[in-house]
């Protein structure tokens, strides 16, 4: 029985980019091309994920220690092993992810960020709002994006659907990040509050 589980544990299955693996590992093939493609050795050298996942409770240390065993002989990721074999819920996983990568990059003042033009019209404006997404600038030939860490989980997934470029997510605080979406993509407020909403 144990064995049929380890065995089905290495099998890829479909799923979005977070909801059973994390950066640096993505479900979605295209995605490790065209999201995160330097934040994701960031992450991978930040606070583990495993590690997480027992500060809140979702898996024991002896777990992990299995978990980590098993991806040793299958490399797959330790969210998407901690779904198959323990049960562990995709919102669990996501949310441990969002609090490794704000563990690894913080967050940024975007008085302090450049904003282009240029990249302000990757996007539309429902877009911007119905993702909580603020492309910034480019850099070493990505493009940066802004979101809350509330919506991280849906702009990664979004921007992997949807952007054909590299992108590297910074997180900002929801109410600067909201004012600034007034200003670059205004909307009516009824529209503002749907998008609240969404979350």
């Amino acid at each position: 029985m144990l064995q049929t589980a380890l065995s089905d544990s290495c099998q890829p299955r479909a799923g979005n980019l977070l909801a059973g693996a994390e950066p640096g590992n993505p479900a979605h093939k295209n995605a490790d091309r065209k999201v995160m493609t330097q934040t994701k050795e960031r992450v991978l050298n930040g606070l583990p994920l495993g590690e997480i996942l027992i500060e809140q409770g979702v898996l024991t240390r002896v777990q992990v220690e299995h978990l980590l065993r098993v991806q040793k002989t299958c490399h797959r990721p330790i969210g998407d092993l901690a779904e198959r074999l323990y049960g562990v819920s995709p919102t669990a996983i996501e949310d441990a992810w969002v609090q490794q990568y704000l563990h690894t990059i913080g967050t940024v003042d975007l008085a302090d960020v450049a904003v282009e033009v240029d990249c302000l019209r990757q996007i539309n404006r429902r877009q911007a709002w119905q993702f909580h997404l603020l492309p910034t600038n480019r850099e070493s030939g990505e493009l940066n994006i802004a979101t809350d860490a509330d919506n991280l989980v849906r702009a990664v997934n979004f921007s992997a659907r949807k952007l054909d470029e590299p992108v590297l997510f910074i997180v900002a605080e929801r109410e600067q990040l909201r004012e600034f979406l007034k200003q670059h993509y205004p909307v009516p407020n009824f529209m503002q509050e749907y998008a609240d909403e969404l979350r």
